[in-house]
């Protein structure tokens, strides 16, 4: 594997397990308006239920040590979900990553990485997506980046 310089990790279902809370219910799932109402309830602490992931701390620990910078690259339903996923972020993996990217569709991770990697004069072989969504990592590999499904991470199947 080439040295990454740039890495970017997903929020849900990678850096969290998504669980949500009503009254002290689980709850399982959203429609889009359910998720909108849910992120207009409870604004910044929409995450406070979703658990971090030490696998992936670890993975992305070990990055940041080799010297990769670190992203976060989400899709979000807007500023709230945004705000959310960054005070989860911030709270659950301080110090570790630069910046919170939201995108608004999966689609659009890929041009994101690739602008990214042209301002920074880096080779789209030296960045790093890590993702849940098998349709966003074929179009990451495609493009000729590193694509890295979490459950590899999980299973040991990845390294620096």
């Amino acid at each position: 594997m080439e040295i990454i310089r740039l890495a970017f990790f997903d929020v849900d279902g990678v850096l969290s397990a998504p669980e949500y809370r009503d009254q002290g219910e689980a709850v399982i799932g959203f429609t889009e308006e359910g998720w909108q109402h849910w992120c207009e309830e409870e604004e910044e602490a929409g995450y406070r239920y979703c658990k971090p992931l030490p696998p992936v701390r670890t993975f992305a620990e070990e990055r940041k040590k080799d010297g990769s910078r670190l992203f976060v690259l989400t899709a979000t339903a807007g500023e709230l979900e945004t705000k959310a996923k960054e005070v989860f972020v911030r709270e659950h993996y301080p110090a570790l990553f630069e910046a919170v990217i939201p995108v608004s569709h999966e689609n659009q991770k890929v041009a994101v990485i690739r602008e990214m990697a042209k301002e920074n004069g880096i080779p789209l072989t030296q960045c790093m997506l890590v993702e849940d969504t098998l349709a966003t990592l074929l179009k990451a590999h495609d493009a000729g980046i590193c694509a890295v499904h979490v459950s590899n991470i999980f299973a040991g199947n990845v390294s620096g």
